[in-house]
């Protein structure tokens, strides 16, 4: 997509959890990348926001790709990392729920 139409979509992804939100769109973007932040961080990637339209995706070793949305995200994370991604693996799901503790 060129960077024009991406900066003209400001529809809610369909994925979006919080697309009925009464919240203004760029806080709703905000939550959304914190929460994608949170999910990422046991694989030490990180997520920046490019414009309210699409992602920028960081590994630690530096490598990048841009993101427009949530599937094409988890592809790219999977492709930086150089192995598959297996939500429900105990090292990542502990690794989430002790980033959750106080």
């Amino acid at each position: 997509m060129c960077g024009l139409c991406g900066l003209l979509n400001d529809t809610p992804q369909w994925s979006d959890p919080l697309r009925h939100s009464d919240l203004p769109m760029r806080q709703r973007r905000l939550q959304q990348l914190a929460i994608l932040n949170r999910a990422l961080a046991p694989l030490k990637l990180t997520l920046s926001d490019i414009h309210g339209s699409s992602w920028l995706l960081a590994g630690a070793t530096g490598q990048q790709a841009i993101v427009t949305r949530l599937d094409q995200l988890w592809q790219e994370a999977e492709r930086l990392l150089k192995r598959p991604i297996d939500p429900l693996d105990e090292r990542y799901l502990t690794a989430l729920i002790s980033a959750e503790a106080p």
